[in-house]
């Protein structure tokens, strides 16, 4: 099955941002300051994690111009409930290209938590052999046991759009129904080019692990996790779901 890893640069080796790009931490482009998310739990603005925008072949958000933002509290990891969808510490929408603006957003209070950014210059494309009929068991825990460990491992933990979870923990916790997997966040970023720049949080990866070169510190899914991106189409808006799991 096809899936889609990102080729990330850090903001020291480009310009500065002048129109929408897909990226991972900073501040979001083309959000209203009144749309950024508060935690239900704590009451502070949470951090910024992502945004995609609407692609037929790897995010289809269902209208050209879609684009799908993810965000999750970050003030005291561990005492609100980010790994949890649907928490509220965390938030997973979609807005229509007429609600955007020209402009990233400015963060809303000076004690907001700001992540590493790192903007995609590319999507690559890569199959991890998983079969359309192998492909429901991801979804349903008994199936999934049920695979053989060769084709479990052939899920990558890394940060992709598309394909199936890498779960660390059980499928259940996905949502159920007409919810569509449509990607996965690793906590770590992976460089397939060494930075130009050298900035503090970005390391030489000597394993080189599925290529890369350079690995950066990411948001925080409870050390070492990962977070799973869902979808719901409706007749009018999709619906975002997000939740993590870690070791």
């Amino acid at each position: 099955m096809k899936y889609f890893v990102p080729d990330i640069r850090i903001n020291e080796d480009l310009d500065q941002q002048a129109s929408y790009q897909d990226k991972f931490g900073g501040l979001p482009w083309g959000l209203e300051e009144s749309r950024w998310p508060t935690c239900s739990e704590c009451k502070k603005p949470q951090s910024f994690l992502a945004q995609f925008q609407n692609d037929s072949s790897r995010i289809n958000l269902g209208r050209e111009g879609r684009v799908v933002y993810i965000f999750q509290c970050n003030h005291d990891p561990g005492m609100c409930s980010t790994w949890e969808g649907g928490s509220g510490a965390n938030a997973c929408f979609i807005l229509e290209p007429e609600e955007l603006v020209e402009r990233l957003c400015k963060s809303p209070e000076e004690n907001t938590i700001i992540e590493n950014e790192v903007r995609v210059v590319d999507w690559l494309e890569r199959d991890d052999g998983i079969s359309d009929s192998n492909t429901p068991a991801f979804f349903d825990e008994e199936l999934f046991y049920d695979l053989p460990d060769n084709i479990i491992e052939r899920v990558t933990s890394g940060t992709k759009l598309g394909s199936v979870p890498e779960w660390i923990q059980s499928p259940s916790e996905a949502p159920a129904d007409d919810w569509e997997f449509i990607g996965q966040l690793d906590s770590t970023h992976s460089f397939i080019y060494p930075p130009q720049h050298n900035v503090g949080w970005v390391s030489e990866d000597g394993e080189r692990w599925e290529g890369r070169t350079h690995y950066g510190e990411g948001p925080n899914y409870g050390g070492g996790g990962i977070a799973y991106l869902f979808i719901k189409k409706t007749e009018a808006l999709p619906e975002g779901w997000f939740f993590w799991q870690c070791g």
